[in-house]
């Protein structure tokens, strides 16, 4: 049994289902919907669940790792991903090291939502991509949903785990419909279209974009497969090198810089397990964010970018005109 929500539904209705089935869970930042979304309506059904801190990231994320610390599980809502970065002590330098400087004893079960990616005319200090940084980071488990069915799981993964976890959410994907289980699945990885003469692998918002790309590429007879990798750290690295086995052509798309991305270290991965083919990355060119849409669209990958580097891996650019 499933049902076909939207993105923001399934994600209010995940977060409800965790707040009701944990007395102790606080969620500190007030929504995860707010301000780009409408109100998910859970500080009216949990009011003494809900904190409306100061805008200070760097409180709020040392107070709720201190929380995690004592016993009670925390979640955080960063709605704009970039100040994230005033909170670094505390999630680069506190929490993924708990567990390991107090071998084992203590752990800080802080799960961090992140409202990251380009939301359009934000500009260069509103549209970071922090995932990219933070896979770098041992100790950190890092989800990038990028379908309903996976903001879902990610969000009951981040909350009943004991690690402390990051989700990387987007504003874009709010009014992505999708089916979503009755039960939460794993946010690793999935398939979610068979295709033969390439296959597109990404994430979060690049998922939806791939998963166009790939509809629009069909209807000129190429077959192309779309992976969706949500779970970055750690990678299921024995999970994408069966699912990309004996594949000739990989396409990896996201809205990061290539340097460091995601998807690099998911080409990297495959490389050492013994990959062979051609495959082509499709990342945010090197350039802080701009705020004109159409200037943005030149940085952020686009459908459009993304059919090309498909085209141009499988020798099928279509002929130069005049």
């Amino acid at each position: 049994m499933s049902d076909l929500l939207s993105y923001h539904e399934a994600r209010t209705r995940a977060l409800r289902r965790q707040l009701r089935a944990d007395p102790d869970l606080l969620l500190v930042g007030g929504s995860l919907s707010l301000p780009f979304n409408p109100d998910d309506g859970v500080a009216a059904e949990f009011p003494e669940r809900v904190l409306w801190p100061p805008i200070s990231e760097f409180a709020t994320l040392g107070a709720a790792l201190g929380a995690a610390i004592g016993g009670v599980r925390t979640l955080v809502a960063v709605s704009t991903a970039s100040f994230a970065f005033y909170g670094w002590p505390a999630l680069v330098l506190e929490a993924a090291n708990v567990r390991y400087l107090s071998g084992g004893r203590t752990r800080a079960p802080l799960a961090v939502h992140l409202m990251a990616g380009s939301r359009r005319s934000g500009a260069a200090q509103h549209e970071h991509t922090p995932q990219a940084m933070l896979q770098n980071v041992p100790g950190l488990r890092i989800y990038a949903p990028g379908t309903p069915a996976e903001i879902d799981s990610a969000l009951h993964a981040a909350l009943t785990g004991e690690d402390p976890c990051v989700i990387a959410d987007h504003v874009l994907l709010a009014d992505v419909t999708g089916p979503v289980g009755q039960r939460p699945g794993r946010p690793e990885v999935s398939l979610l279209r068979a295709g033969e003469d390439a296959l597109i692998v990404s994430y979060s918002l690049m998922l939806q974009r791939s998963l166009a790309a790939a509809a629009a590429l069909a209807a000129d007879g190429l077959d192309v497969g779309v992976l969706s990798v949500a779970c970055l750290n750690p990678l299921p690295t024995d999970a994408l090198v069966e699912a990309a086995a004996d594949r000739r052509a990989l396409v990896f798309v996201d809205e990061s810089r290539a340097a460091g991305s995601p998807v690099s270290h998911m080409l990297a991965r495959l490389i050492d397990a013994g990959f062979d083919g051609r495959a082509a990355l499709v990342c945010a060119r090197d350039a802080p964010a701009p705020y004109a849409t159409h200037l943005l669209d030149e940085v952020v990958p686009t459908q459009a970018r993304i059919e090309e580097a498909v085209r141009r891996l499988l020798g099928r650019l279509p002929a130069a005109r005049g």
